[in-house]
């Protein structure tokens, strides 16, 4: 499930509980950290222009850094960078907790099914009673992340964020490509159906251990620069059944024209451009790769290892 910048008080709720709750799994993600974090990267030509495509993982690991030089290069070259939200944005928190709780004495427990909020209680016991006032999809994102988090990966050093803060300090223009009210308004506007859909299945997840090991192995797949097992894994997620593919659709699918216009738009005014998004956005089908290369332009994977870009079957026609 795509994770998002969650205001500060909801993760650190979160990891609390998490921790009261003697919610650990330990060993999982640590083959990731002998290897070198290659990302992954697109280069995107017009006529007149070239841009550079970078995947993004909202949490990352010191480790993670410093990325590689065609990564570098890339910025460096750039006067603009594009992210999807400014996560630094000190009013993060206050321009989202709004949209993403409910207000007393309506509470959680209202808008799931029985047996979601009694899944709750078995995997978080008393402690599942903290998260009564957020709407669905903030508690499913706020357990990943949590969760994540136990594996020592941090949105402090979120790979947008490295990049956000890098931007802001060399007075390059930074360009919201989606904005924090429009996230916020997504997530806590699902329908009860679709917010406890997500909610169930992220709590299946985390109780059977398939969140720890999809997201090590997904991590593990952007590290190594590897788009199509990255693509591989999301499609797999989307066809675990209909709910699941309903909200990848939401979640991912649906966001990706409205962002892959404005990077068409950002070229097409002449700017040198760097967009850092979450890597489930970047490789597949429906993806903003692919609906670039649907609108004309030229997209190649960079291979850092090799310093040079080659064609990547991400990039092929879509199937009909």
């Amino acid at each position: 499930m795509p994770l998002f910048h969650l205001p500060r008080p909801i993760l650190k709720r979160a990891i609390g509980v998490l921790a009261g709750a003697a919610i650990a799994f330990h060993g999982l993600a640590q083959a990731a950290d002998e290897t070198p974090a290659n990302g992954i990267m697109w280069e995107v030509k017009s006529v007149t222009n070239t841009a550079y495509l970078f995947g993004s993982f909202h949490l990352a690991k010191a480790s993670f850094y410093p990325l590689p030089a065609a990564v570098q290069n890339a910025y460096q070259q750039a006067d603009t960078l594009a992210v999807e939200v400014d996560a630094s944005d000190p009013q993060f928190s206050r321009k989202m907790m709004p949209l993403l709780t409910y207000a007393a004495p309506d509470k959680l427990e209202n808008h799931v099914q029985k047996a979601t909020w009694e899944s709750m209680q078995k995997l978080l016991g008393a402690s599942a009673a903290q998260f009564q006032s957020l709407k669905p999809a903030m508690v499913a994102t706020g357990l990943m992340i949590g969760i994540v988090a136990q594996q020592g990966y941090d949105p402090a050093q979120g790979v947008d964020l490295h990049f956000i803060k890098r931007a802001k300090k060399d007075g390059k223009q930074l360009v919201e490509l989606e904005s924090l009210e429009f996230q916020a308004r997504m997530l806590g506007g699902l329908s009860d159906e679709d917010g406890d859909a997500m909610l169930s299945m992220t709590l299946q997840s985390l109780s059977n251990g398939d969140a720890v090991r999809d997201t090590a192995q997904m991590v593990q797949a952007w590290k190594a620069g590897d788009a199509e097992a990255l693509a591989t894994m999301l499609e797999e997620t989307a066809n675990k059944d209909a709910g699941s593919r309903k909200l990848m659709k939401l979640l991912l699918d649906d966001r990706n024209p409205a962002m892959a216009d404005q990077i068409v738009a950002l070229m097409n005014a002449g700017k040198k451009v760097m967009i850092v998004v979450g890597a489930g956005h970047i490789t597949g089908k429906n993806s903003i790769t692919d609906l670039l290369r649907q609108r004309g332009l030229q997209v190649r994977q960079m291979k850092p290892e090799a310093g040079a870009s080659t064609v990547s079957s991400a990039t092929t026609a879509p199937k009909k």
